[in-house]
């Protein structure tokens, strides 16, 4: 009999997991709060219960009789997979460890015991403009995930033109300001064992116009030195130490500031979102959400050496402004003949309403690229947006 895989969410982000599930011959079954997500219409079995109601997807995985549970790409849920996995005994992470690395307090609070570099903190009703002299700030949400209400603020009166949205896109009704660490913008993918990094993808990461900071794509191999990169890896070594972390994967943002510190900004025990995943699998060879999948069900998971990443990129697409989205079609349709366009997938038809790109969940579409040096990537990146011209009129 086969074991059932309970999937929290059911989003584009998702979808790859679900597939992969089935496709290792495990039963799926999703939930959230919004019953048109494409994850439900493939899956076994599917729900409308928000995946942030523990009480209520902890009945559901009961009656389910499910061995597994995942909350791939979103940080919400990452607290409810933790208390259904310890409430049933499943494979996951403490609920504890999921409190603390899904709450940006709680985690800066850990950065800070650990000895860890860490952003300075700042009081949302201090009134010292002071603070602002040449400095800029971030306003997030306390408990979100996306970048949705992330807003970069050079003022005391953007702050409070800012924190009341942030606020309002935090669960906990939340928000945190601290210093925006000046530098380069990185991600590591993960595969943890015996709490130690087994296997890593170290990524650049593009992330949209000022004052937002969704992703808009990511780069490999990263133009990082050697250093940095070990630095990140060690210091997410020891707050998954620190956190009791022994296995399955990590999706990790961290920064090079201008100083050469290396600054981790968020870790959370779950498969990244941006299409990490893909991206880890064209640089790598190695299917991380079969792995996840496994792991989550308490299956073997064979875990390769690390070896140096292909060169190879992600790109979300999206729109600057609000409007009927449009792209080239001719040149859609001649792209996906290029040997370096692995893949090219579109959310929306030619025409669709979009919101302007400043979080995740207004993209439009992704692209994977390949190619053989890291400057033909950056180049055949250039050339998909140019061809591409994806827009709203």
């Amino acid at each position: 009999m086969s074991k059932t895989l309970l999937v929290l969410a059911a989003s584009t982000y998702q979808v790859p997991v679900i597939r992969t599930a089935k496709a290792l011959g495990y039963r799926v079954v999703t939930t959230d709060n919004v019953p048109s997500n494409p994850g439900h219409a493939i899956a076994d079995a599917s729900h409308a219960i928000d995946t942030t109601d523990q009480s209520a997807v902890l009945a559901l995985a009961e009656r389910e009789r499910v061995d597994g549970v995942i909350a791939p790409g979103t940080d919400v849920a990452v607290e409810t997979a933790a208390h259904v996995a310890e409430r049933l005994g499943l494979p996951g992470v403490s609920l504890q460890a999921a409190r603390v690395l899904t709450r940006k307090r709680a985690f800066r609070e850990l950065l800070q015991r650990a000895g860890l570099p860490c952003p300075r903190v700042l009081d949302a009703d201090a009134r010292d403009d002071r603070l602002f002299a040449g400095s800029r700030w971030l306003v997030k949400p306390n408990r979100s995930s996306g970048s949705k209400g992330v807003f970069i603020v050079a003022s005391r009166a953007e702050l409070d033109a800012r924190i009341g949205e942030s606020r309002r896109f935090s669960i906990d009704g939340a928000a945190l300001v601290e210093e925006l660490i000046e530098g380069t913008q990185h991600t590591c993918e993960a595969l943890l064992h015996d709490g130690r990094i087994a296997l890593a993808l170290v990524t650049d990461r593009d992330t949209v116009a000022p004052p937002h900071t969704a992703t808009k794509g990511h780069r490999v191999p990263s133009r990082l030195s050697d250093a940095p990169q070990r630095g990140a890896i060690d210091a997410i070594e020891r707050l998954a130490r620190l956190t009791e972390l022994d296995g399955g994967p990590l999706d990790c943002d961290f920064v090079v500031g201008d100083d050469g510190r290396v600054v981790v900004i968020e870790m959370t025990p779950r498969l990244g979102g941006n299409s990490l995943s893909r991206l880890f699998e064209a640089a790598l060879d190695v299917d991380l959400v079969a792995a996840a999948v496994r792991h989550a069900c308490g299956d073997p998971v064979e875990i390769p050496a690390q070896r140096a990443p292909k060169p190879a990129a992600v790109a979300i697409l999206g729109c600057e402004r609000a409007g009927r989205v449009r792209w080239n079609a001719e040149e859609e349709r001649r792209l996906t003949r290029e040997r370096w366009l692995r893949a090219l997938l579109f959310d929306v038809a030619q025409g669709d309403a979009v919101e302007a790109f400043v979080n995740g969940r207004h993209r439009v579409g992704e692209a994977l690229v390949v190619a053989t040096t890291r400057g033909e990537v950056d180049a055949r990146l250039t050339e998909l947006s140019e061809r591409l011209d994806v827009r709203a009129d």
